[in-house]
Parts: C-alpha cells; structure tokens; sequence
C-alpha cells in the first residue's frame, strides 16, 4: 500500500473480496419512471364475405382492409396516429366496398397481411397503461375473430384486446338511447361536423377520438365503462344489429343498405310512431331551451325520435358539452 491507499489493481491475485471495502453510504432509492397514461382509438374498414367465404373466418362477415388508429395522452389529446391498409387472405374489395371507402384491390396488392399489421400497430401501441376505445363492439369481434383464425399462436397479440372499451356504448349509456347511435349521428348530437374522409379508418378513428375528447374531458359527466369481455360473444343477429348502426352503416343512404343486405322497415315503423303531435312538443321544448339557435331543431328532434332518446336527456348533454374545448394536437 502507498499512502493508505489500497492498490486493487492485482486483486484477484491475492483472492480478496472487493464487497468487504464497500462504503457505507446511505443508499438512494430507485426511480421508475412510470409511463403516463394513454387512450387509443381505433377504426377498421373491412370487405365483405361471400356466402361461401363466410367459413373462413366464423363470426364475421369479412376481412380488415384497412386499419386505423390514433393515440391520445392523459390528458386527451392528439399525440401520434397509425394507418396501414391490409391485404384479406379469403376475400377481396368488391364495386360496392370500393364506392363506400375508396379502396381497391390495387391499393392493396402490396400491402401487409393482418397479421403483419396487427403487429405493426402493438409496436406503434405500446406498453404502459392503455386503454382502447372503438365505436360498436363490432370492431372488437373482427380482430378478436381474425387473430383466432390467422395467429392463434401469437398470445401476445391477444392480450392487447383486453382494454378495448365499447365507445358507442357509453355514449347511448350516456343520451339513454334505446338504439345503437352511429358514428356521425353522434357527432351531430354533440353539434360537431365530421373531419377527413368519410368510411376511410384513419378519419373514422379520428373522429371517435374527437368524441372521446368531448365527452371524457366534460368533468360534469363523471363517466365510468367497462372493458369488452370477449368470453361474451354476441350472436350473429346481435352483430348485424350492431353493424347496422357502425361507423360505416350509419352513412349508407337506403338504397345501399339494401345491397348490403339490411332493411330500414324497422326505422320507418319507429318513424310513424313519432307523432306529430310528439314531434310539435319537442321542437317547443328546443325553442325554450338554452340551446335555442344554436342548433337545428328539426334535425334533433328527428335524431332522437329515430333513436328513442327523450328531448331532455339530450337536452342535458349537448348543454354539459356545449363548453368542452375541441381534441388538440399535444
């Protein structure tokens, strides 16, 4: 040794054990950095399965062809965005699906299948605490379907369908709608014009994300929900209930709802129900409302006699939202 201090630079020379000459000093402890919180919204768009096709994937009627996703932070607003087309395995874009959202065969010739996608989109995703938001279950049971039929091997990939939260749910919840509300029959409800291209999925996600936004930051509302079990599969007629009144069908004039197989009739007969009479007291109701001039009367009143919500309980909504600031960018 030189000057008290110990020379260690032969140590393992003289077998000494360096733990006994550690100093004791107060140790500091860890910090983790814990991962703030973080929503996504999600939206598909989807072919559609012949009667044959049907087999290949049981539960659903088609195949994602395209996939779009927008991720908010803990305080709900915009911070990053995922889109990607997805080429169908079984399936391809038929003249109809290509006149309601623009896609085509072509544009999906060079693009990743699901699976590939699906990963693409955890990657973006990430860990951390998450919760994911979709309008109808619909867009649940597709993936949660598809996985099974395509990457039942992949379990990491079905863990990420444990925080998917029905956001068309919460809303009806919310308004006491006796029917599934579509997509832009809600954004009218909350008095706000849909943005971007309609029935393509990044627009769609962007636009439930902008509800979100109004809904979850109107502290008034004190919203709760629960998570979409998936041991809790709908039956067929249930899903084409709530396909009816999905993103994309809430669009569909009449006339293609009836090439995509659905029927109005049940619309017409609530419509008839709705009185004239009924129809007078609740553009009274408008009129002496704090609302009055501010919104297209007839239009609500027609809303809600077409989803069986009473003038009141939206009444009391669009007036809790009315001051909510628009989603920005983070």
């Amino acid at each position: 040794m030189k000057n008290d201090v110990m020379d260690t630079s032969n140590v393992y020379s003289y077998e000494i054990d360096l733990s006994k000459f550690k100093l004791d000093l107060p140790k500091e402890p860890k910090k983790q950095k814990v991962a703030a919180k973080r929503y996504i919204c999600i939206d598909l768009e989807m072919t559609e399965f012949t009667a044959s096709q049907r087999i290949c994937i049981p539960g659903v009627n088609g195949e994602v062809i395209q996939f779009g996703a927008v991720m908010l932070d803990e305080n709900y607003n915009l911070l990053s965005e995922f889109s990607s087309y997805v080429k169908p395995a079984y399936s391809s874009v038929t003249p109809l699906i290509n006149q309601l959202t623009g896609i085509s065969n072509q544009n999906l010739e060079k693009a990743d299948d699901f699976l590939t996608v699906f990963d693409k989109f955890c990657y973006w995703r990430g860990e951390g605490d998450i919760t994911t938001f979709c309008w109808s279950q619909v867009d649940f049971n597709q993936l949660w379907s598809e996985l099974e039929a395509k990457g039942k091997h992949r379990y990491d990939l079905f863990n990420v369908l444990h925080d998917f939260v029905d956001l068309q749910k919460v809303f009806g919840n919310l308004i006491s709608s006796k029917k599934a509300v579509g997509l832009e029959s809600a954004m009218r409800f909350l008095q706000m014009d849909y943005k971007g291209q309609i029935h393509t999925a990044l627009s769609d996600s962007y636009n439930t994300a902008r509800i979100f936004h109004k809904l979850f930051c109107t502290k008034s509302l004190d919203l709760d929900f629960e998570y979409i079990n998936p041991s809790k599969e709908c039956t067929i007629n249930q899903k084409e209930e709530a396909e009816y009144s999905c993103s994309l069908a809430s669009f569909l004039s009449p006339e293609l709802l009836a090439q995509f197989g659905y029927s109005d009739s049940e619309d017409e007969v609530e419509t008839e129900d709705y009185t004239d009479e009924a129809a007078t007291d609740d553009l009274q109701i408008l009129k002496d409302s704090p609302l009055a001039g501010m919104v297209n009367d007839e239009e609500i009143a027609g809303l809600c006699s077409k989803y069986k919500i009473n003038i009141q309980s939206w009444l009391k909504l669009a007036t809790e939202v009315m001051e909510t600031e628009e989603m920005q960018v983070a």
